[in-house]
């Protein structure tokens, strides 16, 4: 049996961006030689906010009494915009692209990427409008586009997959929470 230190033991920040690694390879993520795949992958990530725009905009204009759901869904995503952003950059977790793994598409910052920003954004309004979709049967699309939006985020290189999916667990939970608190 090898003799171990604590040194050489993989810490778990160490054996998931491991994971993350093998996994970005796997779906092919940030390829230059999947140029369509790559430009709609760019384009969503910069305009998904205009889809769920046009959702909610479409939701408030044939129901105005969602008004009240819709602003604290918006509401609450702002404030956990600004407690995802502390969390990054606290925890400083490398993008893909700040380690090499493939080019910076999108041209962002290399701060920390964990968890997303837009996927906890994204997360959190599709959560806080969930219990309304039976009203509004369109708000099922804000999933969508927020998984989508996760997609095109790993896919430019801006974002790890567990960044997204952390980001998008938060956000749900944090949306379906003040839904229900309020």
């Amino acid at each position: 049996m090898q003799n171990l230190t604590p040194y050489t033991l993989p810490t778990p920040a160490v054996a998931l961006l491991n994971l993350d690694i093998r996994c970005f390879r796997w779906i092919g993520a940030g390829r230059p030689d999947r140029p369509k795949r790559l430009h709609l992958a760019i384009q969503f990530a910069r305009w998904s906010w205009v889809p769920l725009l046009a959702v909610i905009s479409g939701t408030l204009a044939f129901r105005d009494h969602m008004l009240p759901p819709v602003l604290t869904a918006l509401l609450s995503a702002g404030v956990l915009q600004l407690l995802v952003k502390r969390a990054s950059k606290r925890w400083c977790a490398k993008r893909p692209f700040a380690v090499g793994l493939c080019d910076n598409h999108l041209g962002h910052s290399d701060r920390g990427g964990m968890p997303s920003t837009h996927a906890a954004v994204m997360g959190c309004v599709a959560g806080a409008l969930m219990p309304w979709v039976g009203v509004g049967s369109e708000l099922v699309l804000i999933p969508v586009i927020a998984v989508l939006t996760g997609w095109a985020r790993v896919h430019a290189g801006a974002h790890f997959p567990s960044d997204v999916v952390a980001g998008l667990l938060m956000g749900m939970a944090f949306g379906w929470g003040t839904s229900h608190w309020l």
